[in-house]
């Protein structure tokens, strides 16, 4: 008959830094960003930077096409007749009669599928920027967080189109239509960030991005980083400190140290 095994020994319990949450616990330094995330920041840094130096690009009457159902809702429905008259002399009769005719077969389109615009069969309508794929210009285009679909249509079905004047005084309920803001200011907001937000993505056909792509003048925000990167690197000193007590070699006379503490300039004593 063999010999019983020994019992085995019980398992021991895993040290306190393999705990599941210990990642939580601790800080974790981030992971270096690849090169091409590095160039892309670099880039979206730079068209930031290019318009806050050029506001008048969202003064621009094309980006109208960008969005025509969108701009109605957020600018247009605020704007007297005589803004819109004086607006339209100063977009000339062809563009008029271009984005009212956008406008038009947009409204059909959204009345016709429910309140979501299908891009698929109607390839000449701009991409409505309340379905967009980036959230940010959900957020915008809705007046919500653009992360949940809070559009979840009307009890009687009936759909909300921007600029009919259905629906409740917001236009909230309407599947794929914004929420209509509540002052001019509100409105030109979010059709600002909007803008930007496209601008940022490269999403403005009409634009040679190249003029802000290779142009190292608007890395502004980079060198900013570095400064504040080599200032916090410094160690503070006082502007008394001697040569040697600074690390630049010493033996140097008593005389000779006196007079590099010796203060020259505004001394911040006033003297009447």
């Amino acid at each position: 008959m063999p010999p019983p095994s020994p019992p085995s020994s019980p398992p021991s319990s895993p040290p306190s830094g393999s705990s599941p949450i210990a990642a939580y616990v601790k800080p974790q330094p981030r992971p270096p960003k690849s090169p091409a995330h590095s160039a892309q920041i670099r880039v979206q840094n730079r068209r930031r930077e290019y318009l806050e130096r050029n506001p008048g690009y969202f003064s621009s009457f094309e980006h109208e096409l960008a969005d025509p159902l969108l701009y109605d809702a957020l600018i247009r429905r605020f704007q007297s007749p005589e803004e819109r008259e004086k607006e339209g002399r100063a977009k000339g009769y062809s563009r008029v009669l271009e984005v009212d005719l956008l406008r038009g077969e947009a409204k059909l389109a959204q009345l016709g599928s429910g309140g979501a615009q299908d891009q698929d069969q109607l390839p000449w309508l701009p991409a409505s920027a309340t379905a967009d794929a980036d959230a940010f210009i959900r957020e915008y285009a809705n007046g919500t967080d653009g992360l949940g679909d809070e559009s979840v249509g009307t009890d009687s079905g009936s759909v909300f189109v921007a600029g009919s004047g259905g629906g409740d005084g917001n236009g909230a309920g309407a599947r794929g239509v914004p929420r209509r803001p509540e002052t001019r200011e509100e409105g030109r907001e979010r059709w600002d960030d909007f803008l930007r937000r496209r601008f940022v993505l490269g999403r403005d056909e009409d634009f040679d991005y190249r003029l802000v792509d290779e142009n190292d003048e608007l890395d502004v925000m980079e060198r900013r980083e570095q400064e504040d990167a080599w200032f916090d690197d410094e160690d503070p000193r006082w502007a008394s400190d001697s040569v040697e007590d600074q690390g630049g070699g010493g033996g140097g006379s008593g005389d000779n140290m006196e007079k590099e503490k010796k203060l020259e300039g505004e001394t911040g004593i006033q003297d009447f």
